[in-house]
């Protein structure tokens, strides 16, 4: 085999199937094929690779060393496919997994649930993954390059080639410890005065916190940084330093004081996509869970059966 037209993609394609549903009677049934029928184009697809991709037994078949990288290649290949058919399709295609890249910040739990959200919506379309983006740039770079479906950032593209809508906000706010919370009469003093942590891998969230501290004529005297957030409260508990966090009025913040100066800091998530990706069910429902959002309209989030639904789980496999 020396170039693509050599390869019969039907035979790669009954073996996608049947790696897919690890059975070769389930992926028959898919196929609307004889399983005798399905049995032979992997014997054929193995004799011009040259490989064993299935270990056979009484048990069935297994996907061998070869057959699992083979398997990965031809989901990437028939992902791609399946979203080129709904491109230029009026139907909804799916069968394909969703990546969403997720930029690092301070609150995490608003993007995760969001993300969680989604995949309640597209589970019956395909499996969602998602990826930690170091900076906002890394995910539009990522997203052109198609290593992401959609993401979700803490500030609004600036390509026109890209969309967006904003899907929730959270309210930053500095904690120091209650005892040296009270020996101050302005809190402005704690901020300058006290050691100030900083995050030292959200430049983004840093600048925000700086524009702002400097919107109330507040310069920290001495910054500190750390990436370990247990640390940071150890130090802010015991009054060694002031530091900021994502305010949550469910939280108690046993040992610590939070405030804020005039009026708190708000930080908007945007989820994002490309304009020329809208015809796919994908970002479909990401916009229509984008408008429920917007609309409070509750989810089945607690629907324990739905994953056995979409998973067809066959009777004889469960209590």
């Amino acid at each position: 085999m020396k170039s693509l037209k050599d390869i019969n993609w039907n035979q790669l394609y009954a073996f996608y199937e049947v790696a897919k549903a690890q059975s070769l009677k389930q992926a028959a049934n898919n196929l609307n094929v004889a399983s005798s029928t399905l049995s032979e184009q992997l014997k054929r697809l193995e004799d011009s690779f040259q490989t064993q991709l299935f270990l056979r037994s009484s048990k069935g078949l297994t996907l061998t060393v070869e057959g699992t990288k083979l398997f990965e290649r031809a989901t990437a290949i028939f992902d791609e496919g399946n979203k080129l058919l709904e491109h230029y399709s009026n139907d909804t295609i799916g069968g394909y997994a969703v990546s969403i890249g997720i930029e690092e910040t301070i609150s995490s739990s608003l993007a995760t649930e969001f993300a969680s959200q989604y995949w309640d919506l597209y589970t019956q379309y395909g499996s969602v993954n998602t990826l930690k983006q170091v900076s906002h740039e890394s995910l539009v770079d990522n997203l052109m390059l198609k290593n992401i479906d959609w993401g979700i950032s803490v500030r609004k593209p600036k390509r026109k080639s890209i969309d967006y809508a904003e899907i929730g906000s959270f309210e930053i706010v500095f904690c120091c410890s209650s005892e040296l919370y009270d020996k101050f009469k302005d809190k402005k003093d704690i901020l300058i005065n006290i050691p100030f942590v900083e995050s030292s891998w959200d430049k983004s969230l840093n600048k925000l916190i700086y524009k702002y501290l400097r919107s109330q004529s507040v310069v920290p005297k001495e910054k500190i940084c750390s990436d370990h957030i247990g640390f940071v409260e150890n130090l802010c508990r015991r009054g060694r330093c002031v530091m900021f966090l994502p305010f949550n009025p469910l939280e108690s913040y046993e040992g610590l004081k939070t405030f804020h100066l005039d009026k708190p800091i708000k930080v908007s998530l945007y989820a994002i996509w490309k304009k020329s990706e809208e015809s796919l069910i994908s970002i479909k429902l990401l916009k229509q869970l984008i408008e429920s959002t917007i609309s409070h309209v509750p989810f089945r989030y607690e629907d324990v059966d739905f994953q056995i639904e979409v998973s067809e789980v066959s009777d004889d496999k469960l209590r």
